[in-house]
């Protein structure tokens, strides 16, 4: 009598290459990505919000609109994308040096990106902004929080830490 040994193995149905869990996604895919998420989620539909009658209009209605902090936080997200993606995106990073710039350049005294940068986290927990212009508020943050750094870097850190970890970038 002879004994047979199978081995039986099954090809997995879904593969993560190399740890990649979007696939080949990058930086500048990321910042595309964020891009379209804060348009879509902050921009008013065209027609207005209700049809005659006070009925709601199907076209150009908002599936789902950020709030304030959304917005802040996937600027702050799409900001550090932008810096990290190189090419075109440097367009934030160079609006953020320009902020910071009219504050540190000696017209408020010695003042650093330190200061600038709590100038920015004040104006985000204190004011309540349309999701537009928290979004702004929040892509001008991560270049000075990444320029400033310290505990300002903290944002930039995580988000490119996590992003790594699912093999984003």
């Amino acid at each position: 009598m002879q004994h047979l040994d199978f081995i039986v193995t099954a090809a997995p149905a879904i593969s993560i290459e190399g740890g990649r869990i979007l696939g080949s996604v990058g930086s500048g895919g990321i910042a595309i990505a964020l891009t379209g998420v804060l348009i879509a989620g902050i921009k008013e539909p065209k027609g207005g919000a209700a049809a005659p009658g006070g009925a709601p209009s199907k076209k150009g209605r908002i599936r789902k609109k950020l709030t304030p902090d959304q917005a802040q936080w996937t600027g702050v997200a799409a900001g550090t994308f932008y810096m990290a993606a190189g090419s075109i995106w440097t367009v934030g990073g160079q609006v953020s040096d320009a902020f910071a710039t009219v504050f540190t350049s000696g017209g408020f005294g010695t003042a650093g990106l330190g200061s600038v940068s709590a100038l920015l986290a004040a104006v985000m927990y204190f004011r309540e902004m349309t999701p537009g212009k928290s979004a702004f508020t929040g892509i001008l943050s991560a270049g000075v929080w990444a320029s400033a750094g310290g505990i300002w870097g903290i944002p930039q850190a995580l988000i490119l830490t996590g992003a790594g970890a699912i093999g984003i970038v």
